[in-house]
């Protein structure tokens, strides 16, 4: 039996109100800040991208598409496609592309290599987080995930490639996967504001809650990952 929740206020508010928070605005962490502006040293830059790599590449490559398990048929086909069409664009390719990305910056191969055959346990955690909202549980709580923190990553990852070029001196080939992902940016918009409309603007307070408590998690899990690289 669900429990009973009382709304405090529409689902919408409440995910807006959630996602304004400043710990939840993934750009705006520190870490992150320390990037963007080039006051990270190269090498623990380095160390984060390769520790973030197996969650964006390898292992978690398609855990970040907005992928829910729970939806209609016809939202089910739209995503199939989308997908289908990742995997027949060469830019697309986030394992190529987080590769050269990391050569530009000076990683090997070998250290590439070593990063995606052994995922540190909160790489994995973060995997196995969106990957089990995405595929058990409804519609509501993968649509928030989406919301929460895959909206956030296009904008992440153009910021990303301006920097590393113009602070940390990786050619602008390198980064073309990073441009790529940075201008889906309002394709992933369009998608996760379209699974919010249907499946959580008109859901009942538990599920809402437990959309909010699903998209706290996959955020945390995040932030955990980013920082222990630090």
């Amino acid at each position: 039996m669900s429990l009973e929740i009382q709304a405090s206020g529409s689902p919408l508010a409440l995910i807006a109100d959630d996602a304004n928070r400043q710990e939840n605005r993934i750009v705006e962490h520190p870490v992150w800040v320390a990037v963007l502006n080039g006051t990270l040293p190269k090498a623990r830059l380095k160390r984060l991208l390769l520790t973030i790599l197996p969650a964006v590449a390898g292992p978690g490559r398609y855990a970040f598409a907005a992928k829910v398990s729970q939806i209609d048929a016809q939202d089910g086909k739209a995503l199939f496609m989308q997908l289908f069409d990742s995997i027949k664009d060469a830019a697309a390719n986030a394992d190529e592309g987080w590769r050269q990305v990391l050569i530009g910056l000076g990683a090997t191969d070998r250290e590439i290599r070593a990063a995606l055959a052994s995922p540190s346990a909160e790489a994995q955690d973060l995997v196995d987080v969106v990957r089990t909202h995405g595929l058990s549980s409804s519609a509501v709580e993968a649509a928030v995930i989406a919301y929460m923190l895959e909206r956030h990553f296009p904008q992440l990852w153009g910021k990303l490639a301006a920097s590393l070029e113009k602070h940390y001196g990786v050619s602008k080939a390198a980064l073309a996967y990073l441009h790529h992902e940075a201008q889906r940016g309002d394709e992933i918009d369009h998608w996760v504001d379209h699974l919010i409309d249907k499946y959580v603007a008109t859901a009942e307070a538990y599920s809402v809650y437990q959309g909010r408590r699903a998209g706290r998690e996959a955020l945390w899990a995040w932030t955990v990952l980013v920082e222990s690289a630090i």
